[in-house]
């Protein structure tokens, strides 16, 4: 049983994102008021929106603090029993199976988003020690999305944005699909992020990682999802799949390098890789 895209209601929420208004292309036409902060452009025929934040990688020790003062922030907005536990540094942060996203506002500098990834390269998923993944997904190159928080509050849409710089590293990467564990609370806006049932039959999990509280266990197809997407006429096919994000950059220090050997006009470098 597969669960179909629902309209929701985009009324503020703790810990989410707004989407707003969509037009029949996707474009989030709530946002055509906000031209202070928001950009949408074609160059060259090619749809451009610049965001009013940035999304990238976390590679310091100060981003991954202030990555861990936010989760406090937006864990304890709904469950404040857990903000301590989520203010003190996670050791899962540095390995090496792990990936860290942040959302950055421009105008305040300030984090306002995050996202933390794990691939099956080096072992399971967290998410294995609950559950047994079915077996279609086994021998899959998986990751696994968690700490997914945005700041409560914001009216960006900072965890739309966030999930297609996963999308863009699982493509580059090869990674054919994510998992999530979401709670009730959250479960419309997973569904309406393009995930769907893991398993098809709706089934609730406690999560050991997830402080024993039951989960929907999520799935997206890295490969099908544009099709999917295409087909149901999805709201958010355009912003993930047809647009250009210069602030979505997950990419840009891999991007820079390849730059700097194009503008040496030196071309010894690809002879001496290609001999």
């Amino acid at each position: 049983m597969t669960e179909e895209f629902r309209p929701i209601d985009h009324g503020p929420r703790s810990n989410e994102s707004e989407f707003g208004e969509f037009d029949d292309e996707g474009v989030d036409i709530s946002w055509r008021d906000k031209s202070r902060w928001r950009t949408l452009e074609r160059e060259r025929g090619v749809i451009v929106e610049r965001l009013p934040f940035t999304i990238g990688i976390v590679d310091s020790e100060e981003q991954l603090a202030r990555v861990q003062a936010l989760r406090a922030a937006a864990y304890g907005h709904h469950l404040p029993e857990y903000a301590a536990k989520f203010s003190r540094p996670d050791h899962m942060d540095r390995l090496p199976a792990m990936t860290v996203f942040y959302a950055q506002d421009k105008d305040t500098g300030r984090m306002i988003g995050t996202a933390r990834l794990q691939t099956n390269l080096h072992g399971p998923l967290q998410i294995e020690a609950s559950l047994e993944l079915p077996p279609q997904r086994k021998g899959s190159l998986l990751c696994e999305v968690t700490r997914l928080a945005v700041l409560p509050g914001c009216p960006y849409p900072v965890r739309l944005a966030l999930v297609k710089a996963i999308h863009l590293f699982c493509t580059a990467n090869q990674i054919g699909g994510v998992v999530v564990g979401s709670r009730r609370s959250l479960l419309r806006q997973y569904l309406n992020l393009g995930f769907g049932c893991l398993y098809g039959d709706n089934r609730m999990v406690p999560l050991a990682h997830g402080s024993g509280l039951e989960h929907r266990i999520l799935f997206r197809d890295t490969v099908t999802s544009q099709a999917e997407m295409a087909a149901k006429k999805h709201p958010i096919h355009a912003f993930v799949f047809r647009t250009y994000h210069p602030d979505i950059q997950v990419f840009s220090a891999v991007l820079g390098q390849s730059s700097r050997k194009l503008g040496t006009g030196d071309d010894s470098y690809y002879n001496s890789k290609a001999a």
